[in-house]
Formats: C-alpha cells, sequence, structure tokens
C-alpha cells in the first residue's frame, strides 16, 4: 500500500506544468539558502544610508506639486468629480481629461485629483481649459495647473483662471501662446 501511495505521488510529479516543477525546485533551492550576515566588527557607514542627490530631488519634487495643489485650492477625488458633474460615469470623466477640458493631476496611489480651481461654483467645470493646453503647448498637468493658478505680468497681475472664469479666454491664450516663448 506504502509502494502504491508512493508510486502516485511520483506519477503526479511527472505530469506536473514545467513551470509547476521548477516552482518547486525555486522553493526548495531558497529553504537551504543561509541568512546573510554584516561582517564581524564593521558597522555600515551612517553616510551609506543617506539618499543621493537624485533621490533628493525627487522627494523635493513631490513636496513641490503638493505645495502648489494646496496653493490652488486643493482637488476632488473621481467620486466627487463624478457628483459635481451630475452623476457621469467614470468614463465619461476619462474621456473629458483625454480631451483636455478637465484638468487631473497624478494623486494618491496612482488615482488622479482633479484641482478645485477648474469649477465653477454650480460644479461645471470652466470654459477654454482645451484651448488654454493647446496653447501652452504641453499636456503636462503640473504644467497647466501651474500657468492657471499663479499671477501673470502680461495679465495685469490676474491668475489665468479668473480671466476664464469671467469670460476673457482670447486674453488668456494669448498669455498661454507667450508663455513658452523667449523675452515674453
Amino acid at each position: 500500500m506504502a509502494q502504491t501511495t508512493q508510486s502516485t505521488t511520483e506519477h503526479k510529479k511527472t505530469r506536473q506544468s514545467p513551470a509547476a516543477n521548477a516552482k518547486s525546485r525555486v522553493t526548495s533551492s531558497r529553504a537551504k539558502r543561509l541568512p546573510v550576515q554584516k561582517p564581524a566588527g564593521k558597522a555600515l557607514a551612517k553616510e551609506a544610508y543617506q539618499p543621493d542627490a537624485r533621490a533628493l530631488a525627487l522627494l523635493r519634487g513631490v513636496e513641490i506639486a503638493q505645495q502648489d495643489l494646496r496653493e490652488a485650492g486643493g482637488a476632488y477625488t473621481l467620486e466627487q468629480v463624478r457628483l459635481l458633474l451630475q452623476g457621469i460615469s467614470r468614463q465619461a470623466v476619462d474621456k473629458r481629461v483625454q480631451e483636455g477640458t478637465l484638468l487631473a493631476v497624478p494623486g494618491p496611489a496612482n488615482r488622479r485629483a482633479y484641482p478645485t480651481i477648474q469649477f465653477l461654483n454650480d460644479g461645471s467645470i470652466v470654459a477654454g481649459l482645451k484651448a488654454v493646453r493647446q496653447a501652452l503647448g504641453s499636456a503636462n498637468p503640473w504644467f497647466i495647473l501651474n500657468f492657471l493658478s499663479r499671477p501673470d505680468e502680461r495679465l495685469n497681475g490676474k491668475k489665468p483662471i479668473e480671466l476664464l472664469r469671467c469670460g476673457e479666454t482670447e486674453l488668456v491664450l494669448e498669455a498661454a501662446r507667450l508663455n513658452g516663448l523667449q523675452g515674453a
């Protein structure tokens, strides 16, 4: 009886897929590894744990993006935007982002965040965002957000978003076109 059980087990092993056989070999080889130990009597230098210049720059970029978003009034979640836009679908929100009529920035956990600055008091989206995006010549959402939310000398120190809210789209588009030019 014991021999029958053993032969059945052997038969099952040979019938397993190559991937399953490889997995069992890897698992058994991991079990045999010894833990890695640091060299006796040598502590790692404190400097080894310090982030390099690139890593520090990445962290600074995240801090700046968070500050920019705070200064622009924060952001809505997808569900909040759907509610503001009378219950439209997630796909309809995505379509507006793709078309450039709705601005979305990367948010926590790889989810989009929708800056509140682009919404009017009635929950609708300010007109002209797509044209501004095209005039700026950039699809970078942070660049677009910063253009909209910062005072612009070409607009007598007003923020472009303020003028869009008042229907002054052509003035904002001209400033957007000039934004990337040398000496503007």
